[in-house]
């Protein structure tokens, strides 16, 4: 007769705290990382200083064309007057300046693309910091990335702008 009335008790406790449990409200926050990424100060930042290095790069790029289409353009003009050793000697520099040229390309590009991931990894795994806090102090239940596949979302439950705020407000 005890046994069941502490098994009774016990239940009635797993039960009272389970309604207890369902009856605070679900919070579900929403964020669009994308956004974030590039709505925020060293988003900003970031995409400002690849831009520079893409300059920097065309810029270079640009004179090593230039040596190129200055050779071609000479080699265009002279061949006729060269003999067959030097045409093809000169045809020879001609094409390792050519792909000198787009090895230096492919580099560039390649140079970039590492300098952009290497940005979007230090941000998201600080946005990432920033919105277990957010989510924490809010009292969120569960924060959702629009981008896994949210299809709906009122703009209450949106804590892009939050999260931006205070990824500016921490630099």
């Amino acid at each position: 007769m005890m046994n069941r009335f502490i098994s009774a008790l016990i239940f009635l406790s797993v039960v009272t705290a389970g309604q207890a449990q369902a009856s605070t409200p679900l919070k579900i926050g929403v964020v669009d990382l994308q956004r974030a990424v590039s709505e925020s100060k060293e988003g900003i930042a970031a995409r400002a200083d690849l831009l520079k290095k893409t300059e920097q790069f065309n810029a270079e790029l640009k004179v090593l064309l230039a040596d190129f289409e200055k050779m071609r353009a000479e080699f265009d003009k002279d061949s006729a007057k060269l003999s067959a050793d030097e045409r093809a000697e000169k045809e020879k520099l001609l094409q390792k300046k050519g792909r000198e040229f787009q090895s230096r390309q492919r580099e560039a590009q390649e140079e970039l693309k590492q300098i952009e991931a290497d940005y979007l990894k230090k941000l998201l795994a600080r946005l990432g910091t920033l919105m277990t806090k957010l989510g924490s102090e809010g009292n969120y239940s569960v924060v959702l990335d629009r981008a896994a596949g949210v299809y709906y979302f009122g703009k209450e439950v949106d804590v892009t702008a939050q999260l931006v705020q205070r990824a500016d407000d921490e630099l």
